[in-house]
């Protein structure tokens, strides 16, 4: 079997004063998307690996960066490429961070609190404890991420429950994305498909979720969360203002209403 071909890509290390460093995660409709990663991009015919970082970190990040050091080398292969990633050192650059391609971005040191991390980052991580005697680990383990069997376009099905009542309240979606900032914050937190972008639950109506529970089912397909919502007494979890979103029952052939508007939507949500 031949090798498959190896894409070039020029990567920022970007490093302050006090020893810390920048992650930025993969932008939505990327591979990877919402992994933490060295900000960077593909090398274009004809530049060097410094022009081309200086453009890629303008076109992401809004920011010039002053001299690039060649720092280390590495070759990794994803299922979707090969890539031979150059590293190379920033310790200076002029203007305001802007997320660009609408990623995040976190200054960070060892242990890398952030997680998932990209599998070509943690090489990185490993040669920052040599530098630094670090000892212990470099990163939170996401490896239960990859439990998770997510469909093709890496969202997974997620059904939100009441603690105490077991009233099933709404059903969404999460990308890997979501999913680990709901592990973090103990608030739900899904994917959008309709605004194609992360929708922390109740950021506009204050219905926050507080997640108790996070449980997953015995094909790794669903998961199921356990919650308080809050906002409003009793929760209102539907965007109709009803308790649940589960509000029609099958009666003969009909669907009937089974629940009463406890809040107008008019009240809870902001219209332009």
């Amino acid at each position: 079997m031949s090798e498959r071909e190896v894409t070039e890509v020029a990567v920022g290390v970007l490093v302050r004063p006090d020893g810390q460093f920048l992650l930025t995660t993969r932008p939505h409709g990327k591979v990877y998307a919402g992994y933490w990663e060295f900000p960077g991009g593909k090398i274009e015919a004809g530049e060097t690996i410094e022009q081309a970082l200086r453009r890629e970190l303008r076109e992401e990040l809004g920011i010039e960066i002053g001299t690039a050091h060649p720092w280390k080398v590495e070759v990794m292969d994803y299922p979707h490429a090969r890539v031979r990633l150059n590293f190379c050192k920033v310790y200076e650059w002029a203007g305001e961070f802007q997320m660009l391609e609408g990623q995040r971005m976190a200054w960070a040191d060892l242990p890398v609190p952030l997680q998932p991390v990209l599998p070509g980052t943690i090489p990185v991580l490993k040669w920052f404890a040599e530098e630094r005697a670090h000892s212990g680990p470099t990163h939170i383990d996401s490896a239960w991420l990859e439990t998770v069997k997510w469909d093709d376009k890496g969202l997974v099905p997620v059904i939100a429950q009441e603690q105490g009542t077991g009233d099933v309240l709404m059903f969404a979606w999460m990308n890997k994305e979501a999913l680990v900032l709901t592990a973090e914050r103990r608030e739900a937190v899904y994917w959008s498909r309709s605004r194609n972008r992360l929708w922390h639950k109740g950021e506009e109506s204050g219905h926050v979720q507080q997640v108790h529970d996070i449980r997953l089912d015995c094909d790794n397909d669903v998961v199921l969360l356990t919650v308080t919502q809050h906002g409003h007494d009793p929760g209102i979890a539907c965007h109709t203002g009803r308790h649940s979103c589960f509000f029609q029952r099958l009666e003969g052939n009909t669907w009937q209403t089974t629940e009463p508007v406890l809040k107008d939507p008019n009240q809870i949500y902001r219209h332009e």
